[in-house]
C-alpha cells in the first residue's frame, strides 16, 4: 500500500476501516448500531446508561437509539430496570446473554490490527482519532464531550 500524508489520503484510508469494519458488524444476529449499543452498555457506567445519554455519545436521535436498545431488549441482551434517581426514567444493563455475545464482539478484529501496531504509536493514534471524532461532533453540532462512555 503506497504510504501518503495527505489529508485526503488519510480520510480515504480512514472511510476503509470504516467499512471493513462496518461489514464485521452484521454477526451475531445483530447489525452494527445493535453491537455499537451492546458495547455502549457493557462498558459505561450506570449513571450513564440511559436512551438519552446513548444517543448522545453516539451523535445520534433518540428515536434510532431506542430502535437499536429495543431490539437488544427483545432478544434478551439488555434489559430495562427503574432508575434509582428517576421514577419515570430507566436504565439499561447487559444480561448474562449479552455478556456472552460481548465475548464474540466483531471489534476484535479491529482491536487486533491496533495490537499490530508498533507500541510507540498506538498513543498518537489514539489522541489523533479523538481530536477527529471531537472535530466531527462539532461540525455536526454534536457533544464533544461525549466521547468516553465511562465518564
Amino acid at each position: 500500500m503506497k504510504r501518503t500524508n495527505s489529508s485526503k489520503a488519510v480520510a480515504e484510508l480512514l472511510t476503509q476501516i470504516g467499512r471493513l469494519s462496518h461489514s464485521h458488524g452484521f454477526t451475531g444476529g445483530l447489525n452494527p448500531a445493535q453491537w455499537m449499543a451492546l458495547r455502549y452498555f457493557g462498558q459505561a457506567n450506570p449513571s450513564v446508561c440511559t436512551v438519552m445519554r446513548f444517543a448522545d455519545f453516539y451523535g445520534s436521535s433518540r428515536g434510532t437509539a431506542s430502535q437499536s436498545i429495543s431490539a437488544l431488549v427483545r432478544k434478551g441482551y439488555l434489559v430495562r430496570r427503574p432508575s434509582p434517581e428517576k421514577k419515570s426514567s430507566h436504565i439499561l444493563e447487559v444480561t448474562d446473554a449479552g455478556r456472552v455475545l460481548l465475548s464474540q464482539d466483531p471489534i476484535k478484529y479491529l482491536i487486533r490490527g491496533i495490537e499490530g501496531l508498533p507500541a510507540s504509536k498506538v498513543a498518537d493514534f489514539a489522541e489523533s482519532l479523538e481530536i477527529l471524532i471531537r472535530h466531527l461532533f462539532k461540525e455536526g453540532d454534536g457533544d464533544d464531550m461525549a466521547i468516553e462512555p465511562s465518564e
